[in-house]
């Protein structure tokens, strides 16, 4: 049986996301930061170590 289903915010899931077993896991913060990173020219493959 799954006990929880994780899921990120890249695709809106409507009205699925009342079911108690689904978490949604904002990625902004992530994103923010690569972008920040590659206009920076700074590193990003370090974010996903």
């Amino acid at each position: 049986m799954i006990e929880q289903l994780v899921v990120t915010n890249t695709i809106p899931l409507g009205s699925k996301t009342g079911c108690r077993k689904i978490r949604v896991l904002s990625v902004a913060g992530l994103l923010g930061e690569a972008i920040k990173r590659i206009h920076f020219n700074d590193s990003v493959s370090s974010l996903f170590v």
